[in-house]
């Protein structure tokens, strides 16, 4: 992230062109008498939660008719320390 430092005036007097810069990602330090004293900062984007309960809701019981004795990786000739990733799983029949 590029960083930009200007004094509070100049920040005062080009506030929408910051702005812009800020919306590209670039942060700017506002300074005053040579001391930080605030930043500008792109937000950061943030989680749809709303999507997310919906897509968990959707995959609700996907496990429900797993059966480890059909699992490929534990059959005979299969690489030993592959097959074991679900071992001790506990899964509601």
């Amino acid at each position: 992230m590029n960083t930009i430092r200007v004094s509070a005036t100049a920040a005062r007097n080009k506030f929408f062109e910051l702005l812009n810069q800020v919306a590209l990602g670039t942060q700017v330090i506002i300074e005053r008498d040579s001391k930080e004293v605030a930043v500008l900062s792109p937000k950061k984007k943030t989680v749809d939660w709303v999507a997310l309960r919906k897509a968990s809701k959707a995959v609700r019981g996907i496990w429900k008719d797993y059966d480890e004795k059909d699992n490929p990786l534990r059959r005979s000739g299969a690489w030993p320390t592959v097959g074991k990733w679900d071992k001790g799983l506990k899964f509601k029949k």
